[in-house]
């Protein structure tokens, strides 16, 4: 059974705004504030890789997509998407 709509308009009023960014590669910095909720990313004919907030890069291999969904807070990150071929990040301001 899915969230009534007076459910959502409330967890929207406690988060706040949705956002998302969403390109080719690059970087992406989320403003102070916002919350990470879920981001993806795809690698075309190579491998591609994925910085979060300068850890260990996560590698995509060619032709794969990859999704995560932060269990804890990822509160204004900086994302660097290398050699994908498409990104998204959402976010609650």
């Amino acid at each position: 059974m899915g969230a009534t709509k007076e459910h959502r308009e409330l967890l929207q009023r406690l988060r706040g705004a949705t956002a998302y960014a969403a390109g080719v590669s690059g970087t992406v910095v989320i403003p102070a504030g916002g919350r990470v909720t879920m981001w993806s990313a795809t690698a075309g004919g190579s491998v591609a890789t994925v910085t979060v907030n300068g850890g260990d890069p996560i590698t995509i291999p060619a032709g794969a997509a990859f999704t995560a969904e932060p269990k804890g807070e990822l509160l204004a990150p900086t994302f660097i998407f290398t050699t994908t071929n498409a990104y998204y990040v959402e976010y609650y301001l």
